[in-house]
């Protein structure tokens, strides 16, 4: 993550007290404004702000000004600054103790936006939809990860283990209908293609989508580690989409084709997997969450918080359990069947 400008803006007889918070949290740089409205004094005051201590600034900031009336945060992008601050060794030791790479307020922002259920969210999973059904049926790997890049689930899950993070109800509802209208497009769309076209159902990619094991929870596991990290660590999460929506989205869409064809015992394995898939995003990027340190500003919003987080992983980790238990019991049940099948009497003796 970046350096930010966090800029204030608040009634005149405020300029003290920003101050002081803005001097107690190490700011590169700050420098104030006053400006003159009608009906009263109001100041600007800006800090250039270290990635380290922004969280902890914004913390100090809002609880200062909580109670007061008329004030606003801005966090402003900064795209170079010259010369580059170098902090020294004492500064370098500090830091340790305040680390945070991405600020709260910043990834609510930019999370949040993954959960809405937008007329631009269903065109994607409609278009990313007919892309990996044709990749399904027609063993097109390169195409199936070209259909990935729009990664239309990626949103809504991390939105939900997010909001699971921070006690956020409000946004774990909206992420999960969200999640399930898209869910409900892709599969209702595959339903039809199922139904009225000739499809090859043999094909590869397609029956590997409707077959649950231990390797896909691992692929989705390590998938929704990598999404959370990639935002909490300000990185790129194009990539980590892809990785995300190769365990989503075609499981969704095999689960519409083998319906549509008539094929419910294999509608059922892509429904299993598409389950398995979602709890293993969901708990993996949770739990980085927590490592991360993201949590409510508020003690009592805290307290919630980690009720929330405990319910999620009791209900996601429980639930992995029981369909990993289910995989490795299934697996001892088919070479148990497999051994007696194989068994050949031995011949009668002569004689």
């Amino acid at each position: 993550m970046a350096l930010r400008i966090i800029e204030v803006v608040a009634p005149g007889d405020m300029g003290g007290t920003i101050r002081k918070v803005f001097s107690e949290h190490r700011p590169i740089d700050s420098w104030s404004v006053a400006e003159h409205e009608e009906g009263g004094r109001r100041v600007v005051i800006r800090a250039l702000v270290d990635p380290d201590y922004q969280q902890s600034t914004l913390d100090a900031l809002q609880d200062a000004l909580t109670g007061s009336e008329g004030w606003r945060i801005v966090l402003h992008p900064v795209d170079a600054v010259i010369p580059k601050p170098e902090p020294d060794e004492e500064e370098r030791e500090t830091r340790e103790a305040h680390r945070r790479a991405s600020t709260r307020e910043v990834l609510y922002w930019q999370i949040e936006k993954g959960a809405r259920r937008t007329n631009d969210y269903l065109l994607f999973v409609a278009l990313s939809t007919v892309v990996a059904g044709a990749a399904l049926v027609t063993n097109n790997v390169a195409v199936l990860v070209g259909a990935m890049v729009i990664a239309p689930f990626l949103g809504p899950n991390l939105a939900f283990a997010f909001g699971a993070a921070l006690g956020d109800k409000a946004l774990m509802r909206e992420a999960a209908g969200t999640l399930a209208v898209g869910f409900a497009l892709a599969v209702g769309l595959s339903v039809l293609a199922g139904a009225a076209m000739p499809l090859d159902l043999e094909a590869k990619e397609l029956l590997d989508r409707t077959r649950i094991g231990l390797d896909g929870m691992a692929v989705a596991l390590a998938s929704g580690a990598c999404a959370a990290l990639a935002l909490t660590s300000g990185a790129s999460a194009s990539l980590v989409g892809v990785m995300v929506a190769v365990a989503l989205l075609p499981p969704a869409v095999a689960i519409g084709i083998m319906l549509g064809a008539g094929e419910g015992v294999a509608a059922l394995g892509a429904a299993e997997l598409f389950a398995v898939n979602v709890a293993s995003v969901n708990l993996a990027a949770l739990a980085v969450f927590r490592f991360r340190g993201i949590e409510p500003r508020r003690w009592l919003r805290k307290f919630e918080a980690r009720q929330s987080q405990r319910n999620a992983f009791i209900v996601l980790g429980g639930l992995l359990l029981l369909l990993a238990g289910a995989i490795i019991s299934q697996g001892y049940f088919a070479d148990f069947r497999g051994f007696f099948d194989g068994q050949t009497l031995p011949p009668a003796p002569r004689g």
